[in-house]
């Protein structure tokens, strides 16, 4: 699975679904910047806020939608706050 985030004249690539920091380095982000504490980002996801503790301490990690949702919304985040113009796409067949 994969998510890539259009900008007016390149492709980033971010790959998403896989065990490790990467998913904690999201959701830190996420929290520290975004304004959204624990409870908001849990109930935007969807997902327990116990999840995402255990996601913070690299104990587990999401995979399939939850994994997108997370890259979407952390490229929602990133687009709007440093580049104007972005789009996502959403790709499930890598």
């Amino acid at each position: 699975m994969g998510c890539i985030i259009e900008f007016p004249l390149s492709f980033l690539k971010f790959e998403f679904c896989s065990q490790g920091s990467k998913q904690k380095i999201l959701v830190d982000v996420l929290l520290k910047y975004s304004g959204m504490d624990i409870q908001a980002l849990s109930a935007a996801l969807e997902i327990p806020i116990q999840k995402l503790e255990n996601i913070c301490n690299n104990v587990d990690f999401l995979v399939g939608e939850q994994a997108d949702d997370l890259a979407q919304l952390f490229l929602i985040f990133f687009g709007s706050t440093f580049f104007r113009q972005t789009s996502i796409r959403r790709n499930f067949n890598n």
